[in-house]
């Protein structure tokens, strides 16, 4: 459920959740603009990564907090392209508008995952959420320690600080 984690956790469970979403935001340059680099080129100074991809030149990044409601932020798009601009040159084309993006990422206020046992319904229930940016790259050892409780045995990680609320 990623970032509406709190709202099952919260309406269908009753258990308290503090989940927010930081909301993190990416522009693409035409297919052109993607010839300039061969591999993706990170700035942090920046806060941004740029990827090349099939369908153009990616630049993605910059995070607030933000919950799921509010619109995307104009201001920050059009600072992602006027800092790529500034890194990368002016060869890049116009910023495809069209594919301007923001997507959620499910953050605990400790910026730790939720890994665990429901306190309501702890035999049968499992929560394995709030992994901001790195999901997909933990998902696999999360899927691990849930599977493990769920049969019964100690999770092969000590998960103290990633328990449920």
């Amino acid at each position: 459920a990623g970032a509406h984690s709190a709202d099952l956790v919260s309406n269908c469970m009753g258990e308290f959740c503090p989940l927010d979403t930081e909301r993190g935001y990416s522009i693409t340059f035409p297919p052109s603009s993607d010839e300039m680099i061969s591999r993706a080129v990170c700035d942090p100074s920046y806060g941004w990564i740029a990827t090349p991809m099939a369908g153009g030149l990616r630049v993605a990044g910059k995070v607030e907090m933000g919950g799921r409601e509010a619109p995307p932020s104009a201001e920050i798009l059009d600072k992602i392209e006027q800092e790529a601009r500034v890194l990368l040159g002016g060869s890049l084309g116009e910023r495809v508008r069209s594919k301007d993006w923001l997507g959620f990422r499910p953050t605990m206020p400790d910026a730790l995952p939720v890994v665990g046992r429901s306190r309501k319904l702890p035999e049968s229930v499992f929560y394995a959420f709030g992994h901001q940016h790195v999901g997909w790259t933990l998902g696999g050892i999360t899927g691990k320690l849930v599977a493990e409780m769920a049969v019964g045995k100690a999770p092969s990680v000590d998960l103290e600080a990633c328990r449920p609320l």
